[in-house]
């Protein structure tokens, strides 16, 4: 079974069914497919309605027939049903399966970028410069993980910086929960909570094993959706969960581009840091020039005297 699934190319398939022909002329090239397909009806006028088909498919039968009397029939059958424009169902499906896979994964590409430069901006707009941290160490790949291999407990991120001047941590690494759920939405959050809390189980026993190697590295979980971010963080308070480094769980809103709160986990030494969020945005004074009084001194007049 075949579908159509765009107009067909006119020029190409005369142009394909020139290159069958060769120097036949058209009834002696009809006389040779009916002889290789005698189920199929076909004469000169009928070769030449395929060659100027405008916006009607060609039967798929000639098209088969036409190959069939070329030397390279599978190779020229597939070009004639590209200019076609038609495909088999199951290559349709196949290639709609494999543009929706990529698709996702260039939303979550593209996701992942909008929600790394809001927190960037975030951090530069308080004066602290940053350089991202590089995919190449990522813990979720080899390279991360060989990066890391005097460490029992690789940690993965999505995305991270260097920040200069931060205190007391000068490393911050993120991992994002990029799920938003539809308004009215009766999807079970504690699957979705697990799923994600399966994600950071290597975070979480990297700090307690081995949280000395973490000292100056700030985590954070982030949540764009309201709903996954209560959950996930009513799960680590109903099992008191506590943690040796700092760690912080942030709640941004993609639409206006902004972070609504950031909670830090508790920790055993009880320790408490203030939201870095809440730190005053430095007034922009670059304007200030321009609202200044100045005085207007015209001399031009005394200069020609």
């Amino acid at each position: 079974m075949y579908i159509q699934f765009r107009k067909p190319q006119q020029e190409e398939i005369a142009k394909l069914i020139s290159e069958v022909r060769g120097t036949r002329s058209l009834m002696k090239f009809a006389d040779d497919i009916k002889r290789t397909s005698p189920n199929i009806k076909v004469s000169a006028s009928t070769l030449s309605r395929a060659s100027n088909c405008g916006d009607n498919p060609v039967s798929i039968e000639l098209l088969e027939a036409i190959a069939e009397v070329s030397q390279n029939k599978e190779e020229i059958f597939a070009k004639l049903l590209e200019a076609n424009g038609t495909r088999s169902q199951e290559d349709d499906k196949q290639l709609t399966q494999k543009s929706a896979i990529e698709l996702r994964r260039e939303y979550r590409i593209q996701f992942e970028n909008s929600v790394k430069m809001l927190l960037q901006n975030e951090i530069v707009e308080r004066d602290y410069p940053v350089r991202a941290l590089s995919s190449f160490f990522k813990g979720n790949n080899l390279h991360g993980y060989m990066a890391q291999n005097d460490r029992v407990f690789p940690r993965n991120f999505d995305f991270g910086f260097s920040v200069s001047g931060m205190s007391p941590c000068s490393t911050w690494k993120f991992m994002l929960s990029s799920l938003r759920l539809p308004a009215g939405s009766q999807a079970p959050l504690e699957a979705h909570v697990g799923n994600f809390i399966n994600r950071a189980a290597g975070v979480f026993a990297s700090d307690g094993f081995e949280s000395e190697l973490y000292e100056n590295e700030k985590y954070s979980f982030v949540f764009v959706d309201k709903k996954l971010f209560d959950a996930f963080v009513k799960r680590l308070e109903d099992h008191n969960i506590l943690v040796n480094g700092l760690m912080t769980i942030i709640l941004v809103d993609v639409d206006t581009n902004s972070v609504v709160i950031e909670k830090q986990i508790k920790r055993y030494d009880g320790e408490e840091a203030t939201s870095f969020f809440k730190q005053p945005i430095p007034k922009d004074t670059s304007d200030d020039l321009l609202t200044d009084p100045f005085e207007i001194i015209d001399d031009i007049e005394e200069d020609n005297e």
